[in-house]
């Protein structure tokens, strides 16, 4: 209650004393107020992952980044500002008042929101100032021991006075989507990012709430008819009058899902770059958060992991394969959300799941704490739960169930992409996408050699092929130790003034690359584009065989623009690989950029 009076006081304040400079002035603050969130919101998990978790505490790193990203441009536009502009606009008084109280409202609705955001992600592991979002698991005071009230997972999140936090949070999201757009949408990325925020932080200190990106992998996923609840047994002894009271066994008892929801398994896999700074793996079923909609006209919507493989019974040495969703206790129903828990297996670090969704909903990725996401594949696999019984001799359930292939990373927020590969069409070979005949050379040192284009810059139009006169070219020229990926890709417009701006930054740049299971990455050679311009179908070209990287020799196509990307089309990279190797993933240069999995398409080099 402490940290909501305070917040709004602070909301108060900046809006009375916007009011007093007048409403030139507060306008101006309230505009940079609303453009520097758009653009912290939009880069701070980039700046966080990249620049602060590898350098100092990475737990702090977000609520750090955040609050640098937006207080250093904004403090650096008011001082420029006032530098250049030296007096106010000539207005009313009143004007002055009501219109700088108006934008200082905005500007201090949103500077505080933002804050209250820095302040409430920091790794508190209690309430800060008396208020907490979301129930943390908690101990009798003066004592280690928990308390015997355990924390409810599926109560109502708890809101600030005035929600600052949500209104920077909306605003910041609006422009993520519109002005400020770029090729990843923040709504997709971030349905409720107060909320997902307060999962991830509302864990005991020993856990920890950041993990490196491509930290962990998708190992299939299916649906189950129920999870089971566990009664724990007792310990027997001396009852009433000296009587002995006989030992009772662990038990289970199914629980269904709720009206008109279904219960779904999620197998993830943690790599040994998702150990905290103590080397283990723990975690709260809550930093588990799946994403998704149940229609592609549906709002993009989240949900928390209910449920967890358990492995062992308590007092039983029996393996099993149940996933429990509660405990029963003399206290009640104890919610496991927020239990600690680690991977069952300490050879594989495999980790299952279970998510109570709305029946028909389609999931697109799956985020773990801070950091780490991957896409998930959306054909699960019905799967008979059956009794308890049933599943005791299931042997940890990995002989019945097929994996299912790993699934392409999901963006971790603030990417820039411009091309995505186009699943089932991307082949290893040296024929150009037609031979050629007639073409023009806007390049003097395009050189052909036995019908093949050992470099250079072909541009061709396809009606024009049967009457050609030009020597025959028909294929590329491949150097001995080296086999020609052709990797069909996928154009992807921006759609803001931003958007197009970065991606023309990445399309400028090309630094297109792909990498092998042999640890090696690979630069772009060449590419080629078959498209439609201005009725005509027009094939170009641009390749350079003579050094295994040709970055600093791609340029822009002469005639087929981006513009001429739509419809039918094709656009494919280039990229020379040494023999036996298996192409593993994509990326369009620069370590804020996705990377597309590409194990998936089984793209072996012959050797």
């Amino acid at each position: 209650m402490l940290l909501s009076i305070g917040l709004v006081l602070l909301v108060l304040g900046i809006a009375l004393f916007q009011s007093t400079q007048g409403f030139f002035s507060a306008l101006i603050m309230a505009v940079f107020t609303v453009c520097c969130a758009a653009l912290a919101f939009g880069t701070f998990e980039y700046v966080a992952v990249k620049w602060l978790a590898p350098l100092w505490r990475p737990d702090f790193s977000f609520s750090i980044a955040l609050g640098a990203t937006f207080g250093i441009p904004l403090l650096a536009l008011r001082l420029g500002t006032d530098r250049l502009i030296r007096r106010s606009s000539l207005l009313p008084v009143w004007v002055d008042r009501i219109g700088g109280g108006i934008c200082g409202l905005t500007t201090g609705m949103i500077a505080v929101g933002v804050v209250a955001c820095c302040v409430l992600w920091l790794p508190h592991g209690t309430a800060t100032l008396g208020f907490a979002r979301v129930d943390i698991p908690a101990k009798v005071k003066g004592t280690d021991s928990p308390d015997p009230t355990p924390p409810n997972p599926d109560a109502p999140v708890r809101e600030l006075l005035l929600t600052p936090d949500r209104f920077a949070v909306t605003v910041a999201g609006m422009l993520g989507d519109g002005l400020f757009s770029g090729s990843s949408s923040f709504t997709g990325s971030h349905p409720d990012l107060v909320r997902s925020m307060a999962w991830v932080g509302a864990v005991p200190p020993e856990v920890s709430r950041f993990v490196q990106p491509e930290s962990i992998t998708f190992l299939g996923s299916e649906l189950l008819q129920n999870v089971y609840r566990e009664i724990p047994g007792s310990a027997g002894g001396g009852g009433r009058r000296g009587s002995e009271v006989a030992a009772t066994a662990a038990t289970v008892e199914p629980v269904s899902p709720k009206s008109g929801h279904e219960f779904r398994l999620v197998r993830v896999g943690l790599k040994k770059e998702a150990r905290d700074a103590r080397k283990s793996y723990v975690f709260t079923l809550r930093q588990f958060r799946l994403v998704g909609r149940r229609g592609t006209e549906e709002p993009i919507q989240q949900f928390h992991a209910v449920a967890l493989q358990q492995n062992k019974l308590e007092g039983s040495i029996e393996t099993v394969n149940r996933h429990i969703k509660l405990t029963k206790t003399i206290f009640g129903d104890w919610p496991l959300t927020d239990d600690i828990f680690a991977p069952r297996n300490d050879s594989n670090q495999e980790v299952e799941v279970v998510f109570e969704l709305p029946k028909g909903f389609i999931p697109e990725y799956l985020e773990y704490k801070y950091g780490a996401r991957v896409a998930l594949d959306q054909a699960p696999q019905p799967r008979d739960s059956g009794s308890p019984e049933k599943q005791a001799s299931d042997d940890g359930g990995e002989g019945r169930r097929a994996r299912r292939p790993a699934a392409e990373e999901a963006p971790s927020g603030g990417n820039v992409k411009r091309y995505a590969v186009r699943k089932g069409k991307s082949f290893f070979g040296d024929s150009l996408p037609t031979p050629l005949k007639a073409y023009r050379k806007p390049s003097a040192n395009t050189e052909i050699r036995k019908e093949a284009l050992v470099g250079g810059h072909l541009i061709a139009n396809l009606e024009e092929q049967e009457s050609g006169t030009n020597d025959a070219v028909s294929k590329f020229h491949i150097p001995e130790d080296k086999r020609l990926l052709q990797l069909n890709t996928g154009y992807m417009q921006a759609k803001s003034t931003l958007g197009k701006a970065m991606s023309f930054a990445v399309e400028t740049i090309q630094n297109y690359t792909v990498d092998g299971d042999n640890g090696e990455t690979y630069e772009v050679v060449g590419k080629y584009a078959v498209a439609d311009v201005d009725g005509k179908q027009v094939c170009e070209i641009q390749y350079f065989s003579d050094r295994a990287g040709s970055l600093g020799q791609l340029g822009p196509f002469k005639t087929v623009k981006n513009t001429h990307l739509k419809n039918e089309y094709e656009f494919v990279l280039l990229f020379l690989v040494d023999p036996g190797v298996q192409i593993t993933s994509f990326s369009t240069g620069g370590e804020a950029n996705r990377r597309d999995d590409l194990r998936a398409e089984n793209l072996r080099a012959p050797d």
